[in-house]
This record gives structure tokens, sequence and C-alpha cells, in this order.
């Protein structure tokens, strides 16, 4: 990523997440202070300690520019792991807070103007003095204040459980018919995993813990859809060194997600290909041969940007990756409109074109599932990935065109994920 482009990146982040502790801070202050308690030494330092102890990890990582992965486990465990709950809880706690001042918003603000004019001061005044206008507000008070240590307790459970459950990976199998498929790869097994994001939060050994897991599947494909690495193009040196060990009957594929692109997209491509069996697909197809009776399975290239656009670019790699399916079906005399096509791409906000193209099956990522889920019940999903597309994760069917979207195995932002366990999907083609 280029220095001016993480400068604003990095403060963009820290400017959210210094907002959300002032109002944590603040409103616990203000708290003690209407109960005579905000004197109190011992009260008071129990106010600043948390939000002083809790972004120690943060200066380590501006100072010694070194993920946490690297620390040792005792280090981890006793500072790291608090830390992380600790500013997934004020995430929570925050945002609820930013939201209750926005809904008030409409009310304090006029108040707040008129009453720096002595006329209105005075008549504002009156009005708060008044018997059941002070009743009325001890019972709003009494109230918000129960709501906050509701929410601020489920913030802390849920975000204790989030990062201690993050890892906790969750296996499904799907039977899938594919049209015109050969009987040559009827029950054969394609396993997915996508935004694995080597990095801050993804460490070499859990890396070779899930080739460990992908391995024991002993499926006759792997696919890797995207997000590779995290930021940094040297993130992709722990996932060599972990990845070069999996092993699939058939064929290992992979295509490049929008975080590959936030550092150097051809170093990661050049060690991919050097150092690990994976075979990267950048807008490139292959033909998968059984007895003579093949399928097409495609890679599309990602863009840098995570929004919903189909971006000139996002266009020219998507033409590029047909020409190159058509090419190579007429160059071995196969028919363009019935050979069974399978599509790897990174998200999955494009369906409602592919489809068009007749892919029988695509196979993506990016949403994570949502990460954190407050509410996943009846397809209802509540989730920021939900607020920007209603493809989240599961599987979908859009015209005559299956799609996968992959959870990942992966996190970004805070390691937490909560209601969405990672996701390895092995899919039995039928």
């Amino acid at each position: 990523m280029p220095l001016s482009r993480r400068i604003i990146f990095f403060s963009v982040v820290f400017g959210i997440l210094i907002l959300f502790q002032y109002l944590c801070y603040s409103t616990f202050k203000n708290y003690l202070k209407r109960k005579n308690l905000y004197n109190n030494k011992i009260w008071k330092f129990l106010t600043i300690f948390p939000f002083v102890y809790f972004n120690l990890p943060f200066l380590y990582l501006i100072i010694v520019r070194k993920n946490f992965t690297t620390l040792p486990d005792i280090v981890f465990d006793l500072f790291i792991v608090p830390f992380y709950i600790f500013q997934g809880a004020i995430v929570f706690i925050g945002l609820f807070l930013l939201i209750g001042k926005l809904i008030k918003l409409p009310v304090s603000l006029p108040v707040f103007v008129l009453s720096k004019f002595s006329y209105f001061k005075d008549k504002i005044e009156k009005l708060k003095s008044k018997k059941e206008v002070k009743q009325i507000d001890n019972s709003r008070r009494k109230f918000v204040t129960g709501l906050t240590m509701a929410v601020s307790g489920y913030a802390f459970l849920g975000a204790g459980y989030g990062v201690l459950k993050k890892n906790d990976y969750k296996i499904t199998n799907f039977d899938l018919p594919i049209k015109n498929l050969p009987d040559e790869f009827k029950g054969k097994t394609i396993a997915l995993i996508t935004d694995i994001h080597s990095g801050p939060y993804m460490s070499k050994e859990l890396m070779s813990e899930y080739v460990d897991v992908l391995n024991s599947l002993k499926t006759d494909y792997i696919v890797i859809a995207g997000d590779i690495t995290n930021t940094d193009r040297n993130e992709i040196i722990p996932f060599a060194d972990s990845f070069k060990n999996l092993k699939a009957n058939k064929g290992i594929y992979a295509t490049l997600g929008n975080h590959d692109y936030f550092s150097d997209p051809e170093y990661i491509a050049d060690y991919i290909k050097g150092d690990t069996p994976v075979t990267l697909l950048r807008n490139e197809s292959v033909l998968l041969t059984e007895n003579g009776k093949s399928i097409l399975l495609s890679g599309m290239e990602d863009v840098r940007d995570s929004n919903v656009q189909f971006t000139p670019k996002l266009q020219e790699n998507y033409l590029t990756t047909k020409n190159s399916e058509n090419e190579l079906l007429i160059k071995n005399n196969l028919s363009v409109e019935s050979t069974p096509k399978i599509l790897i791409y990174h998200k999955p906000y494009f369906i409602d074109l592919m489809s068009k193209d007749n892919y029988d099956l695509v196979l993506t990522g990016h949403t994570h599932g949502g990460q954190v889920v407050l509410l996943n019940f009846g397809g209802v999903n509540l989730s920021l990935a939900a607020t920007v597309s209603p493809y989240i994760s599961g599987l979908y069917t859009v015209n005559n065109s299956k799609m996968y979207v992959s959870r990942g195995l992966g996190s970004v932002a805070l390691p937490l994920r909560l209601n969405c366990p990672p996701d390895i999907a092995v899919f039995k083609l039928t």
C-alpha cells in the first residue's frame, strides 16, 4: 500500500477508534460525577487506566512495526487477547452511544444553540427546574444508564466470546447438481476457502493448522478465492511456508482478492507460483479433464477497491476471462454452451451479471459472512455486510447459476467473529 494511502487508512481507523473511546470515557466519567465518585482517586484511576493500558499495543505496532502473532504465547494470551476484547467492546459501546447522540441531536442541538442567548437560557433553566420535568429527566437517565450498562455487558461478553472463538471453524458439505456434468466428474469434490488474511491476526502456525484440516479432507480440488494477504506483501511468506504443504488429489487453484492489491500483487503472485503448489488464475482458464471429458475452471482477478461498483478495470478483467474461456473451449473443440463452467472470483456482488453468462457455479468470499453478526436467524443477517449486498454467506441461486459466498477464515479490523465461524465448504459434484 502506498505511504499516502497507508497514512489515510490508519488515520481514519484510529480516528474512529478514538471517537468511540472518547464517548465511552466521557460517558463513564459523567456517570461517576453524578454519583459524586469522580473526585475519589481510586475511581479516577480506574476510569483512566483501561484507556491508557489497552492502547499501548497500538504503540507497539507503530514503533516496532511487527504484528502480534510474533509475540510469545504468554504475552499474547495475557496482554493481546484482553486488548482485542477491550477494543471490540469499545466499538460496540461507542457505536451505541453515538447512535443515541444522533437520535437526541434534533432536540439537543436547538437547545444548545438557544442556551447561548440569555433570554432563552433563563427560559430553559426555568423549564428544567420544574418538578415534573426533573422527574421525567431522572426517569430518562435511569433508563438510559440501565440500557447502557446492559449493552456494555453484552458488548464485553460478545467481544470476549468472539475473540476466543474466532478460529473455531465449521466444515459444511454440499451435494451440488451441475447441468451437463460428465459422469467422470460425478462425485468429485471441491474444497473452498477464502479470506485467509495472512498477517496481524493470522499466524503461520494457525495457517498450518488449516492446511492439516484441508489435507485431511482429501478432496479432489481446493480453491482459494482471494485475500490471501492482508496489507503487506511480506505476509505472503508465512502463507507460503504453511501452504507449501497443501495437498489435493487433482489440483489447487486460487485468485487474488482486493486485499492482495493493497501492497504488491505481482510480488505476491510470483511468490505463490514459485513456492506453493497453488495454480494462480489471473483472468485465466484451465480445463479440468477426466478420461477425456472436461469442465472449465476460470479465475477472475479482483481490484483494490472494496465497493460494489463494476469498475472499468473489473469490466476489463471480466472480458479477458471470458475471452480466455472461449479460446480454450474452441481450441479443444468443446461446446461453449454445454461445457460446465466454474468461476472463482473474490466478491459476490456481480452474480446477476455473471449468471447471464451461464456459469454453473461461482465461488466467492470477501464479506466474511458479516464477521460480527448481531442477529442471524431465519435468513436475517444483521451485520455491516448486509447493508452492502444481499449476498452475505452461503449458497445462492440466481437465474441458472449457483453461487457460494464463503465466510472466510481470517478477520479484518478486529480479530473477532460473532455468530459467524470461519468457513470451509466442501462441494460434491452431482
